[in-house]
């Protein structure tokens, strides 16, 4: 129930990773930064101001002008309490997605506006409040770390920033600033607190660490929440020169260990975990007095399953038959649409994907919802597709296809559905579809393009209610199907309205009028509002069957959201008259503090002139020099040295220059790679001069000798890429292929007198590559795929040079099944090679489990088993080192070389131990350190029992 605009924040690791990789060379896999294109038929335009750079599709003009009316006076009102006006930066406006989102980074200094709107969220304009809080992160980085500028050293300022700043308090200080900056924003929303509220009048009084960082058992506020509070309170109690005070102090001195906590010792008496104890002791008196203000009343809940692992069953509804349909949410499972019948028990009717925000309709046997869709190549453009289910074939049928819908209802007749539309330009509308072809019938276009959120149909199928969304707050809008006309039925409301639906000649809906959301009727015939329901910590998501006269709704519970209904023939309720509101401003003792605050709008300006944005001629952009070459998909990758980092704008193209000293062999390497990545095809070329050693074995006559020889090499790689990525309900499916080619030209061999011996070329290996990687949607305690299938071939061979030979073959494998019991994994790898030539004693193909302290042996193929499983969730902190959130384990048996006449026996089996935790509290990257002790099976073995240790990392 949360807004869907979450700031993605990157922490630059280097550093750390490259300590980790000097430390232990068991390393995984992982992806740390988003590296995705846009489409190239994007046309790209841009206008200038003064202080801001606005890169937009043509079609986002409308957007474009809006916010170039707004940026510099809201710059201005956004960094007035920390005494810094930002320096120009772009703001690229991103409409090819369907996602509400934005993000502010470093290296490349940018913005990125997500411009389509939420179906839920708060009651205002959606790029207004977007724009408020990413320039307050602007204005963030300018004020720590703006001294530090492109072309050398934006990656050094993104790390001062990530390692000084915690995530709660860059994403706590800007949610007040949009709260205090907008008529709405994220902390007038009790549904936005409620999880953090319902925990401590719960009893729950959770830890900092798990406050801050999370939780695998448990709801937690999450660090928005928790930092909206805490820095909040901060102003309040020392003022609102309190963020800039810290900022200052902290900017003067970055590498101060615990910059943070000792800066804010320094200034309140209290460090992190100190203010956090106090601001929750607080939270706890306030809301328990809330609670006996509110008198709130209890109501049967379905299921009946006591607290445990987090999970929900959203958006009730009671089919003609008696059971209740239901969307469930689970850590436990995927997210999948469920039946549940009087006695308790649950069937899936169909697991979902992905969503922009939690939906299905029923009518009529048939079930919709909308899903989210990518694009196979360019990941920056992906779509809200319809999906139906007839509930009496039991089939199901993706009803669209590259479409931008939101919110299907289904008609009662179950043979059309409208849904929102939102176009590339923000255009809203309300769109009949045809539940069978899945062809539009009509199309109704918003009036004044106010956007609209959840539509329902009544009784009839003739009208349709949905929540509008303005600057000026929320109403309910109907439209007259028959006429395509609109009608508003409430004045603006400063109130999260959601979900309404007809029932009993009323409007059903959720709002907060008495400070926490409940379910409200609005009677058509005389506009009088009525309270109709008294939840303790929130009541969501109204449905009503005439039948039995009764109003199903969740209500929100300790560990998520559950089912519970009332009696109501349509006269009972409260009028809003008679209630109070006792929602808790915590913002507004700030709201007179600054002049800044007390300006809620910005003045128009006239129609910028835009041009367009000339990708090539902005390819370059060199902005970091870094210690590492910005590779982090692959630890192994990390090469410590000097680099010169280049990245445009728009992910199109990456340069590298740079310089690395191997002590090892006492030789430098120079490097300058490029890649180019806007076609279907990815691109990349880079050259490498490099010293080399090895040994070569010298027949003379009939002796031979070993002889060290040293030379340095001229290499020039010429790649392409083709990656695809697909969704279909819960299934994902990766697939691509890869080639490349080289030359290298040696010189410089230390033993001249071999010169004649030694191959001084090598012209045009060609290496191939094709995938195929197929795994069902994961669940937040899945430890891998229940189901999953992966299949790569490689081939390299050397097909134009004649003086070498030799050919590699590889095929790698991999099959997910589930295993025991719940949230359990089986995984078996089977592997095969073959080389000759140059290639003979070549592996790439993964090798057994402590292969490097065994006996050496040709592999020819792998067959790697394990079963992998939880052991226990602590959530346990290690003082300021650790914040451990699981620990599992596991038992595997790796097989080599498995043929006709060898015994089917394991080299080598064991287990192993892993925990995933936070270090340094850090909410982000999530490390897996583990330890696994190995067993040798074979005689002769130096070692029979030993053990290797593995860090990796996720974002």
């Amino acid at each position: 129930m949360q807004p869907h605009y979450i700031t993605h924040y990157k922490l630059t690791i280097s550093i750390l990773l490259v300590f980790i990789s000097c430390i232990n060379p068991h390393i995984t896999t992982a992806q740390v930064f988003n590296n995705d294109q846009y489409p190239a038929s994007v046309k790209w335009r841009q206008i200038n101001t003064e202080n801001f750079q606005l890169i937009f599709p043509s079609e986002a003009e409308p957007q474009a002008q809006y916010l170039a009316s707004k940026l510099d006076a809201l710059s201005a009102q956004v960094s007035h309490t920390l005494n810094k006006r930002p320096r120009k930066i772009s703001i690229i406006l991103q409409n090819q997605t369907v996602e509400s989102n934005g993000n502010v980074q470093l290296a490349p200094r940018r913005s990125e506006f997500f411009t389509t709107p939420p179906q839920q969220g708060d009651f205002q304009n959606w790029l207004y409040n977007l724009a408020i809080h990413e320039l307050r992160h602007v204005v963030q980085f300018d004020k720590l770390t703006g001294y530090l500028r492109a072309p050398f050293f934006e990656q050094l300022a993104l790390a001062i920033y990530g390692t000084n700043l915690p995530a709660w308090f860059f994403e706590g200080d800007a949610v007040v600033t949009e709260t205090l900056l907008s008529p709405a924003g994220r902390g007038r929303l009790p549904s936005w607190e409620m999880p953090f509220r319902t925990n401590l009048l719960s009893g729950e009084t959770y830890s900092y660490e798990k406050d801050y960082l999370g939780s695998l058992k448990s709801v937690t506020p999450g660090f928005y929440e928790l930092g909206y509070f805490m820095t909040a309170r901060m102003q309040r109690e020392y003022g609102i020169g309190m963020v800039d005070s810290l900022m200052t102090r902290m900017a003067k001195l970055p590498i101060r260990p615990y910059n943070f906590s000792n800066s804010l010792k320094k200034s309140t008496g209290y460090n992190t975990r100190q203010w956090h104890r106090e601001t929750r002791e607080e939270l706890t008196r306030l809301w328990e007095a809330q609670l006996v203000t509110n008198q709130p009343a209890d109501y049967p809940t379905l299921p009946a399953d006591g607290p445990g692992k987090p999970q929900s069953w959203l958006l009730p509804r009671m089919l003609p038959d008696g059971r209740i349909i239901t969307l469930h949410q689970s850590a436990y499972q995927v997210p999948a649409i469920v039946l549940i019948d009087s006695a308790g028990h649950q069937r899936t009717v169909v697991k979902t994907g992905r969503q922009t925000t939690p939906h299905f309709s029923y009518a009529a046997g048939k079930v919709t919802w909308d899903e989210l869709r990518r694009h196979g190549r360019y990941g920056k453009r992906t779509y809200s597709v319809i999906n139906v289910y007839d509930m009496q074939t039991r089939s199901y049928r993706q009803l669209t296809r590259r479409s931008r819908y939101f919110a299907p209802a289904l008609r009662p007749d179950g043979k059309q559905l409208a849904a929102v539309e939102v176009d590339g330009g923000n255009t809203v509308s309300i769109v009949l579809l045809d539940t069978e072809r899945g062809t539009p019938v009509a199309r109704f276009p918003s009036p004044d393009n106010i956007l609209l959120q959840t539509p329902s149909f009544d009784e009839t199928g003739t009208k349709v209610i949905a929540t509008g969304i303005e600057q000026q707050g929320a109403t309910l809008i109907e439209l007259d199907v028959n006429t395509g006309s609109y009608r508003r039925l409430l004045e603006w409301q400063s109130q999260q309205l959601e979900r309404p639906v007809y029932a009993q000649g009323q409007i059903l809906f959720k709002a907060h009028y008495n400070g926490i959301d409940n379910i409200y009727a609005l009677n058509l015939r005389d506009s009088t509002i009525s309270q109709l329901t008294r939840a303790r910590f929130g009541a969501f998501n109204p449905s009503y069957d005439s039948s039995t006269s009764t109003l199903w709704f969740n209500n929100y519970q300790i560990d998520g959201y559950r089912i519970s209904h009332l009696a109501w023939s349509g006269k009972s309720g409260t009028p809003i008259e008679n209630i109070n509101d006792s929602h808790i401003s915590y913002f507004k003792p700030l709201l007179t503090q600054s002049p800044a605050y007390r300006t809620a709008d910005t003045p128009a300006t006239p129609i910028r002139a835009s041009e367009p944005y000339k990708g090539l001629k902005n390819l370059i952009n060199f902005h970091s020099l870094s210690v590492d070459n910005g590779n982090f998909e692959n630890l192994d990758n990390i090469s410590p040295g000097i680099y010169w980092l280049s990245d445009d704008l728009l992910n199109t193209t990456q340069l590298r220059l740079g310089y690395q000293y191997d002590g090892n062999i006492r030789s430098s390497t120079y490097q300058a790679s490029i890649a180019y990545q806007r076609f279907f095809p990815k691109f990349s070329l880079e050259y490498r001069n490099r010293g080399q050693v090895g040994t070569a074995r010298i027949s003379n006559g009939q002796q031979q000798q070993l002889v060290g020889l040293r030379w340095r090499e001229n290499t020039a790689t010429l790649a392409a890429e083709i990656p695809l990525v697909f969704y279909r309900l819960n299934q994902i499916i990766t697939t691509g292929f890869n080639t490349a080619t080289s030359y290298t030209q040696r010189y410089g061999l230390s033993e001249p007198e071999w010169q004649n011996r030694f191959i001084d070329r090598l012209r045009f290996p060609m290496h191939y590559q094709v995938y195929f990687n197929h795994y069902a949607r994961r669940s937040a305690l899945d430890l891998a795929p229940r189901w999953g299938q992966y299949l790569s071939a490689t081939y390299r061979h050397f097909p134009f040079d004649g003086r070498i030979a030799g050919e590699h073959f590889s095929i790698r494998t991999a099959w997910y099944f589930p295993g025991l019991w719940r949230n359990h994994s089986l995984l078996a790898r089977f592997n095969y090679q073959h080389g000759a030539g140059t290639y003979l004693y070549a592996n790439d193909i993964p090798l057994v489990s402590g292969y490097d302290q065994l006996r050496p042996v040709p592999v020819d193929n792998t067959l790697l088993l394990s079963y992998r499983f939880p052991l226990a969730y602590p959530d346990w902190a290690i003082g300021p080192l650790a914040y451990i959130k699981r620990f599992r384990s596991g038992f595997f048996a790796d097989f080599q070389n498995i043929k006709a006449g060898n015994a089917f026996s394991p080299r080598t089996f064991g287990v192993e131990l892993r925990a995933d935790m936070n270090l340094l509290r850090y909410y982000l990257p999530n490390f897996d350190i583990g330890v696994k002790l190995v067993y040798a099976n074979e005689a002769g073995a130096a070692k029979r029992i030993f053990a290797t240790y593995g860090i990796g990392y996720s974002y």
